[in-house]
């Protein structure tokens, strides 16, 4: 199994998909920029055989493979189960999987990275090397809704009021804050920049700083008030020196 057929075969099955569709566009970039950075994040921690590599690779390409027939899929409208599941119906219960490869050698671990890339936690009992491959996808899920929401703004940038204590709460304990909880446009940004306290690997954390993600998503931001900006930017101050901790 090699990266080119799983190119080919995912490319195979999108065919079917309007790619007028913006969203669909999204998801499509999405993916290929999801197995990009999975094999970057695997290749760094320098444990895994080529084999795993395309494995890994197999897992991001395809991670979201349900989502594009969700033509008004939103990243905030907490679906990721339910599209999660769709993903790994596709591969195993419609057989996309055994076109890619006849080996079931891996069926397993994809299926639980696939399930577990979006949510907390996992399963007791399971190996190093497996624990690796779910939280690579775990980053992988993270660094790409920071990308996503600079490059397909999701999320309505103009700030009028401050984070609810709800969101602000944990997100000042740094902590990952659950998007059912937002009540406004300044929570659903804390949310989003929240994902940096869920990131597993320095590597990670390289990359949010390389592409200056923090700042960048600050900058897009329209503030209706002055002391509101000031708020922000002293939020940008505080994840960047909490960035520059987790690589240092």
């Amino acid at each position: 199994m090699r990266s080119s057929r799983l190119l080919k075969y995912f490319e195979e099955y999108i065919k079917k998909i309007d790619m007028n569709n913006a969203w669909a566009k999204a998801k499509y970039f999405h993916s290929l920029k999801s197995m990009d950075t999975a094999r970057n994040l695997a290749n760094d921690l320098n444990i895994f055989s080529e084999e795993e590599i395309v494995v890994i690779e197999l897992i991001a390409l395809f991670h979201d493979i349900g989502n594009f027939n969700e033509k008004d899929y939103n990243l905030l409208d907490n679906n990721e189960e339910d599209m999660t599941m769709k993903s790994i119906n596709i591969l195993f219960d419609e057989g996309l999987i055994r076109k890619i490869t006849e080996d079931t050698k891996y069926d397993n671990l994809i299926k639980l990275a696939i399930f577990c890339h979006n949510k907390d936690g996992l399963p007791k009992n399971i190996d190093e090397k497996t624990i690796c491959i779910c939280n690579i996808m775990k980053d992988v899920y993270r660094l790409e809704e920071l990308r996503m929401v600079i490059n397909y703004p999701y999320i309505d940038n103009r700030i009028n009021d401050y984070p609810t204590s709800l969101v602000y709460d944990d997100f000042k304990q740094f902590k990952e804050v659950n998007a059912k909880i937002s009540d406004n446009n300044a929570d659903n940004i804390l949310i989003v920049l929240s994902k940096l306290f869920g990131i597993n690997y320095k590597a990670s954390y390289s990359l949010v700083g390389e592409k200056e993600y923090i700042e960048k998503i600050i900058d897009s931001l329209v503030f209706g008030d002055k002391k509101i900006e000031k708020f922000f930017k002293q939020i940008e101050l505080v994840l960047k020196s909490y960035l520059n901790k987790q690589i240092s």
